[in-house]
């Protein structure tokens, strides 16, 4: 991916990318992509729809949602949890894609920080580490943590253009990807942030990652 590290600064003893970044606090322009490990802005479990998580951002390990609930409960095929108040619009989406002839099947939702560390560690023992590093997020930097982002099998075509219509954003678009994203492109994994946000996201044409930044210091 060709990412590299541009450190400027020391806050609490860890490196930030290219500016100091006071708790809570995003200002400037998007970052470069780089490796490290920095607190997420926004961080918090009532702060889903604002949480940034890059190769940079990352969660705390203890960041894990009480509220998850099976996928199932939405009456979409596959295994897994996302939290409670995903599975509404997760059930419409399944809905929608069934009356327009697609099939949709979860293949992965939420994983903890541990889990997750044994999928990237897994990956780094199979194929090395610069292949782990393009094509998964370290742990604490995975979307998946948060417990509102599913990996889904079949009907890409259909959920790029129709999964904002009920709150789900493609994180890694091929358009933006990797270059504004930190990522390879990933059609399949979506994150719920609400139909709202989702509009707006897909009416600016950039990810979420950029839009997220951008709004970081918007009013709640």
């Amino acid at each position: 991916m060709g990412l590299l590290v541009v450190v400027s600064a020391m806050v609490g003893g860890r490196a930030v990318l290219g500016r100091v970044l006071e708790p809570g606090v995003v200002s400037g322009p998007l970052p470069a992509c780089g490796f490290d490990d920095v607190a997420a802005p926004h961080a918090t479990l009532d702060e889903w729809d604002r949480t940034l998580l890059d190769t940079t951002y990352e969660l705390e390990r203890s960041y894990a949602p009480a509220d998850l609930t099976a996928i199932t409960e939405a009456g979409i095929a596959g295994d897994g949890s996302v939290r409670a108040f995903v599975i509404l619009d997760l059930e419409a989406l399944d809905r929608a894609a069934r009356r327009a002839g697609v099939r949709l099947t979860v293949s992965s939702a939420y994983r903890s920080y541990d889990t997750q560390a044994r999928t990237f560690d897994s990956l780094v023992r199979a194929y090395g580490n610069d292949y782990a590093l393009r094509s998964a997020a370290r742990p604490g930097h995975s979307e998946h943590q948060l417990g509102t982002t599913i990996d889904f099998d079949g009907g890409e075509a259909w959920l790029a253009d129709n999964a904002w219509r009920f709150g789900f954003v493609m994180s890694y678009p091929p358009a933006r990807s990797p270059a504004f994203t930190c990522y390879m492109p990933e059609p399949w994994h979506f994150r719920y942030l609400g139909r709202e946000r989702a509009a707006s996201i897909h009416a600016a044409g950039v990810s979420p990652r950029e839009w997220l930044w951008d709004h970081a210091n918007d009013a709640t």
